[in-house]
Order: structure tokens, then C-alpha cells, then sequence
């Protein structure tokens, strides 16, 4: 379904982790925010990390696109994965 999804809304035929929706009015997030469970699995797998980790990476991943971040560029990649990071520590102890 997030292939699908992918397709779609980015134009990549592709499944992904996470595709957040930005709804936002003024003064106000609203968003949807899509988890890939599949990839999810397969990653705890390959990270040995908990499913619900995984999860909520995710979660956090799309929460922070919403807020304005984006992933595209190697420097704000890095930026972002920098902020999830401090994010789940505070959530995942």
C-alpha cells in the first residue's frame, strides 16, 4: 500500500519507511503520517532493534517532515537523523 501511496503523492514507485501528509492550517499542525509495518520488521531485523522502535522512528521521521525538515540532501539528512535521535532517547530510554 505505501508503494502505492509513493507513487502517487512523490512519484516514486518505490516502498518506503514513512510519507507524512502536511494538512497544516494557520497556528495549527494537522498531518497524516503513513508507517510502512512491513519495512518496519525487515529493518529490526537488520538494525537489531525492537519492532516498536522501529515504529516509532518512523513516527518521528514524519513528525519532523511535517515540521519542515527534509531528508533529500546528505547535510540535512544527517540533521534530521541527528534530531530523531535526540527525539527517541528522550521517548526510548
Amino acid at each position: 500500500m505505501i508503494k502505492e501511496l509513493n507513487l502517487n503523492y512523490l512519484a516514486q514507485y518505490n516502498p518506503t519507511d514513512v510519507i507524512a501528509f502536511d494538512f497544516a492550517e494557520k497556528n495549527r499542525i494537522l498531518a497524516d503520517i503513513v508507517v510502512s509495518t512491513d519495512t518496519a520488521i525487515t529493518n529490526a531485523r537488520r538494525f537489531k532493534t525492537s519492532l516498536s522502535y522501529e515504529l516509532l522512528l518512523y513516527v518521528v521521521h514524519g513528525m519532523l517532515h511535517v515540521l519542515g525538515y527534509d531528508d533529500y540532501e546528505e547535510g540535512k539528512r544527517k540533521l534530521m537523523d541527528k534530531k530523531a535521535e535526540a527525539i527517541l532517547e528522550k521517548i526510548c530510554p
